[in-house]
């Protein structure tokens, strides 16, 4: 499947035609991949993923697959009981810079986590992960449709970006928050858009909204006319569903955050911000990475290979996989801080839409 020309990546093959360096540490790897220009590129001889993930597969794409999947994960300390989330006084960006701050008391080459998790103890009482990967590329997926893509809204007139329709019951919002039907662009040439619904979305201000917006969820839509499910998901958030650990029951069940959630999440809290509604934005779950962090993660997609011995290509060298990827970002927010890596501060970094993409 062809990519979009606003999210082609160099492959491999690019990569190799950079000016390579090459390591074999996963100390001052950071730093190495940071201090890349755009012309440079960087060959990562070292094992990324932990030697657990190992154990019964073949290949490093598999041991990557059940690393992504079952990888370790920054505990979020959120409140246990929805009493208590009503009396916390603190948001969710509080909560996430307290918990990866800690990082930065790990030696690099330890940092092995590939995402945050949170479990409310009400409502559906399911697991929240969040892949750091999901973060940056959700702000990508979001500066592509607020720049390059449009929309008819009822009226037939043009409008940029995601198109989002409210479901806010009144009587409910409040301690439930709103439902929000997301229209996402694909990464993908000639595909619709991904239609799903967001659901819990904190947008009236309220003891409630800390408690709610643990609770946020995507949800498929269905055609009310046959009652079919509309293709509102990723293949890749569909197949990872199904990617179970031998030690897992096969029914269980997590809510995996996707970069297409993000960018919807996004989009949601800037239109109310522009009515001069900051809920959404200070409650939102995700991380949003700051200019830094950007390009950080441009580069970990555009300028880096892995030698991989299992790898079917000629030179064993192949582009990084999710996991990889997520434990790479977990590693440059211990190694920068979250202020300065995951946190967007709009005076210093302007907005998320103006964010560079582009691979030069």
């Amino acid at each position: 499947m062809e990519r979009k020309s606003f999210f082609r990546e160099r492959t491999a093959a690019d990569i190799r035609k950079l000016e390579l360096g090459e390591t074999s540490k996963q100390r001052g790897l950071v730093e190495r991949i940071a201090d890349l220009e755009t012309g440079q590129g960087l060959v990562i001889r070292a094992q990324i993923i932990p030697g657990r993930f190992f154990q019964n597969v073949e290949t490093t794409e598999d041991a990557a697959r059940k690393c992504y999947k079952h990888g370790d994960l920054v505990s979020l300390s959120y409140p246990e009981t929805k009493e208590d989330a009503r009396r916390c006084p603190n948001i969710p960006l509080a909560i996430r810079a307290q918990a990866l701050s800690r990082l930065q008391d790990i030696r690099e080459d330890e940092i092995n986590f590939v995402g945050l998790v949170t479990r409310p103890n009400w409502g559906d009482r399911l697991r929240r992960v969040t892949p750091f990967v999901a973060c940056p590329e959700g702000l990508r997926i979001f500066a592509y449709a607020e720049t390059m893509t449009a929309y008819l809204d009822r009226e037939g007139k043009p409008q940029r970006g995601i198109k989002i329709e409210s479901y806010a019951d009144a009587r409910r919002v409040r301690e439930e928050g709103a439902s929000m039907v997301a229209e996402v662009p694909s990464r993908t040439a000639k595909h619709p858009r991904y239609k799903f619904k967001l659901m819990h979305v904190p947008v009236i201000r309220s003891p409630e909204n800390l408690a709610t917006v643990m609770t946020l969820k995507p949800e498929l839509m269905q055609n009310p006319l046959d009652g079919e499910p509309i293709k509102g998901r990723t293949p890749h958030s569909m197949y990872n569903i199904r990617y179970t650990w031998e030690r897992e029951s096969e029914g269980s069940e997590v809510v995996t955050y996707q970069p297409h959630d993000v960018a919807a999440y996004v989009k949601i809290a800037g239109n109310f911000w522009k009515s001069h509604n900051m809920t959404p934005m200070e409650m939102n779950p995700f991380i949003l990475v700051s200019k830094v962090g950007a390009e950080f993660y441009k580069k970990l997609c555009n300028n880096v290979v892995i030698f991989d011995p299992t790898s079917k290509s000629k030179e064993h060298l192949r582009k990084p996989y999710l996991a990889e990827k997520s434990i790479l970002l977990a590693r440059a927010i211990g190694r920068f801080g979250h202020d300065e890596f995951a946190f967007w501060n709009p005076e210093r970094d302007r907005k998320l839409k103006e964010y560079d993409w582009t691979v030069r």
